[in-house]
């Protein structure tokens, strides 16, 4: 547990489908999202492929695994904090059934908007065969990006009970929060009417820690409502970590503030020895010596930070250096000992404003001390100890939130809508904004259509003329920037008026020749979807004909693929009539056509 050189997570394979279950419904919600990122997921879940897989440059596999978990995912994220994807593809469009933004409203004491902050999955599977349900739920400190910090995971599965228990009844009140602030339309009424039959269903599922050190565990959705008068507090009474005294501290946290680490040192054993903090090198300067006097203080080393880092693809300059993500504290009280993990930084924007989510592990002292988390995270069997011991320097001070980001956050808060008019065979942009916040002079805005390079400099309507219909899309990207730096992120604006018939034009576009269709039809059909795609890349579709006027032709065993998959999975065949109704129809077989009308008679599709 928590040893770095071993104990490493795949976010990929911590949600792919378990064996012989297929996904029903996930939801997930992270504070910063990278799109690229997101396909990686859904490459996961709806194909079994490893979420950096090669199938991402495949046109085809990209387009069926996004086309399979579409209607599958609800994933929602921070206004504002939607990352540029590299290299945006026409397919990303079909991202946003998926992606969902949460804008938090003002607290009452805090001069700047919180966040909504938690990293959390919860997914529901099927048995292939049965029908059996399975759930997994995962609490997390990382983001829904490639950043490779070091972070901290948890995850279990549960299955049905015939008990009602009231345990995840935290997790019934955090979705009901997201369906709160759900959109409310036609497109996302099957979604909601999902994570409805969730709420629903999850008093009855019994979660399985299948842990000999962990005993119980607890939500805790900080920030939400709990019943009508109160919310979910993590410095409450009911929870030790800010209300008692311990023998044992621990605590991992990236970002911190001076008032919270006071409050967790008061709470801490005069024995230095005791307690520890881990954090980032430049967090320390927010501290004073007497605001940690009680602890002993590491950062990771400069070696580990830097050899973990990342050359950008456009460039040969390092864009990052990955650093301490992870959220945990430990403590121990006698015999009792309890772990807590998830996205709450011990800051004042954590505790008292944000939207985090927390789990709370119960255990005892012979599985879970500060003697062997340090024998985990300082690998002291193997001599290679990957942090270093601290002191917070002279003269503590707070930092200010970054201004550029602040102004995309209040930019989100600014009441928007956009209109797509067809002009001809192509499209007029309008975006509105009721208001704009106000901008030092010397700050430059920016916004685009994502797929487009057409730009245009913020102000309360903006026009973009000459729109193809395949880069009509509801994500908009934002770019602010002033004499230093700049920042650029991906907004989703409501946007009036696409064509429903956006999302064929992009599927003709991939399936845009007779080879591509059969291509596809046999990845389709195929028993596995990782094998199918290495299958589909050597078939000769060519058929005897030679010269110029080669043409593909049905292949025996695209025949034989349809035969087996009559027999044994007939619902697939559906698929396949999904896509002859997306293509257009000079890309479509009349022979096939004919083959396939057959075999839709004899399964009665």
């Amino acid at each position: 547990m928590l040893e770095p050189n071993k104990d490493r997570v795949d976010y990929g394979e911590l949600l792919s489908c378990p064996e012989n279950y297929k996904l029903d419904f996930a939801i997930g919600t992270t504070y910063s999202l990278d799109l690229d990122a997101l396909v990686g997921i859904s490459l996961a879940l709806g194909l079994g492929a490893e979420t950096d897989s090669d199938l991402v440059h495949n046109p085809v596999c990209l387009l069926e695994a996004l086309r399979l978990t579409g209607d599958n995912i609800a994933l929602f994220c921070e206004g504002g904090q939607i990352h540029l994807p590299s290299k945006p593809s026409p397919l990303y469009i079909l991202l946003e059934q998926m992606v969902y933004q949460i804008i938090t409203e003002k607290v009452k004491g805090l001069s700047h908007y919180p966040s909504f902050h938690p990293k959390f999955w919860l997914l529901r599977f099927l048995h292939c065969k049965t029908g059996a349900v399975k759930y997994r739920i995962a609490v997390m400190s990382r983001n829904l990006t490639f950043d490779q910090s070091w972070d901290v995971t948890f995850s279990m599965e549960g299955e049905k009970s015939s008990k009602r228990s009231s345990q995840n009844s935290p997790v019934c009140d955090f979705l009901k929060y997201l369906l709160i602030n759900f959109p409310d339309s036609d497109m996302t009424n099957n979604k909601r009417k999902k994570i409805e039959a969730i709420i629903k269903e999850l008093p009855y599922i019994a979660f399985d820690l299948q842990s000999k050190e962990f005993n119980d565990f607890e939500f805790i959705p900080v920030g939400i409502p709990k019943g009508k008068n109160s919310k979910y507090d993590i410095t409450a009474s009911q929870y030790s970590l800010f209300n008692e005294r311990f023998d044992e501290l621990l605590v991992i946290t990236p970002f911190l503030s001076k008032r919270v680490i006071r409050q967790l040192n008061d709470n801490a054993s005069c024995d230095h020895n005791s307690n520890i903090l881990i954090t980032r090198a430049d967090s320390l300067a927010k501290l004073s010596d007497d605001d940690c006097s009680n602890f002993s203080i590491y950062t990771l080393r400069d070696e580990v930070i830097d050899g973990e880092s990342v050359i950008s693809e456009e460039s040969d300059t390092v864009t990052a250096k990955h650093d301490i993500h992870a959220k945990l504290y430990m403590t121990r009280k006698g015999s009792s000992s309890e772990l807590y993990l998830g996205s709450l930084n011990a800051s004042q924007n954590a505790l008292y404003g944000n939207i985090e989510f927390m789990i709370k592990l119960s255990s005892k002292n012979r599985y879970l001390n500060l003697d062997k988390m340090k024998e985990a995270l300082f690998n002291v069997s193997d001599g290679e100890n990957p942090f270093i011991e601290v002191y917070p320097p002279e003269g503590a001070k707070e930092e200010e939130s970054p201004k550029l980001d602040k102004y995309i956050k209040e930019l989100c808060r600014c009441p928007h809508h956009a209109i797509a008019e067809e002009t001809g065979e192509r499209y007029r942009l309008t975006v509105s904004f009721e208001s704009l916040p106000h901008s030092p002079e010397d700050i430059a805005i920016e916004i685009s259509p994502l797929l487009s390079k057409k730009t245009a400099v913020l102000s309360k309507e903006v026009i973009f003329e000459d729109i193809e219909l395949t880069k009509l899309s509801e994500f908009y990207k934002v770019k602010v920037s002033n004499t230093d730096e700049s920042v650029c992120r991906v907004i989703k604006i409501d946007t009036e008026g696409i064509p429903e018939d956006r999302e064929r034009k992009i599927v003709a576009d991939v399936i845009n020749n007779k080879e591509a269709f059969y291509r596809y039809i046999a990845f389709l059909l195929g028993d596995n979807y990782v094998s199918s795609s290495l299958e589909i890349e050597n078939m000769d579709l060519s058929g005897t004909a030679s010269g110029d006027n080669r043409k593909p032709v049905m292949l025996p065993s695209l025949y034989e693929k349809m035969l087996k998959t009559a027999a044994i999975s007939p619902e697939k065949l559906k698929e396949i009539g999904y896509l002859i109704d997306s293509i257009a129809e000079d890309n479509v077989i009349p022979e096939f056509e004919k083959l396939y009308s057959t075999f839709k008679k004899a399964v009665k599709l």
